[in-house]
């Protein structure tokens, strides 16, 4: 699903937000408010957003590919700016701009690009998401073990400097979702509600027509992980996608800090999916 073209969009998009962003504090500055998704042909959506969505998260936006207009109108400096705001948490910058922009577009590619806000605790936390094949497994425990041991299997392979030793499970909600235990008392023990679905439809971008999931692998260390093996979390998570199946997703909802900060993505075998609109 992600391309050339994609990496080409999210250059241009960092470059005119991170010009849009920084004049965010000068007087007479303006939010620019991005659609809801139900507010956006589906055929718009990113693929990222058709992923999330799929895994019954919301509170990501996508940003506009028409956006990327504004580049031409922009300048580094000067009187009033647009500011995005109300969307997931998502940020790209780059060591160095790509070619074919102009010299006021690159001088703020990085600066970074930064989208504030999302209204769903699950759009803010990383999850991991299978939908196991059901030629894979007989029934929801079998499919929940089979996905959590392929994530287990895929970190030992890509953290050589040692793993956190905490445990993860499988659960029938994301991490942060207001029903993902029974009772309190599950809620202290981690023991989070199983996944106990039969096989349906698969989403349309998986291989296999039915599956169970979506599954969710709980407690997931990736950021543990990633400081015991000196990565960033997301640079951890994109790695260890490259050795899941097909059908098991990583979702990072993004980190804004001063400087590199981290793009929203969904990582799928090695490939980054980013809330960039068609």
């Amino acid at each position: 699903m992600g391309n050339k073209s994609t990496t080409i969009r999210i250059g241009l998009l960092a470059a005119t937000v991170a010009l849009l962003v920084g004049c965010s504090g000068t007087q007479g500055a303006r939010t620019v408010q991005l659609p809801e998704p139900k507010d956006v042909p589906r055929e718009k959506w990113s693929d990222a957003m058709r992923v999330l969505t799929a895994m019954g998260i919301s509170g990501q936006r996508d940003v506009p590919i028409e956006l990327v207009g504004a580049v031409d109108g922009a300048t580094p400096a000067g009187g009033s700016g647009a500011v995005l705001g109300d969307a997931g948490l998502s940020a790209v910058s780059f060591a160095s701009p790509p070619t074919g922009l102009s010299g006021g577009a690159a001088a703020g590619v990085g600066l970074g690009l930064m989208l504030l806000g999302g209204s769903s605790d699950p759009a803010r936390a990383t999850q991991i998401v299978a939908w196991v094949p059901a030629d894979q497994a007989g029934s929801p425990d079998v499919a929940s073990a089979l996905a959590l041991r392929k994530v287990e299997d895929a970190r030992k392979k890509v953290f050589a400097n040692g793993l956190s030793k905490l445990p993860m499970q499988t659960g029938k909600y994301p991490d942060g979702h207001a029903r993902s235990y029974a009772s309190l008392a599950d809620s202290y023990a981690e023991r989070p509600i199983p996944y106990s679905d039969k096989v349906s439809k698969s989403p349309s971008f998986l291989r296999s027509p039915l599956s169970y999931g979506p599954i969710f692998i709980r407690d997931n260390q990736f950021t543990l992980d990633a400081y015991k093996n000196d990565m960033t979390t997301s640079e951890a998570m994109q790695l260890v996608s490259q050795h899941l199946p097909e059908w098991i997703y990583i979702y990072h909802p993004g980190q804004r800090l001063r400087k590199n900060s981290t793009p929203a993505a969904i990582f799928n075998q090695g490939r980054a999916l980013y809330f960039v609109g068609k």
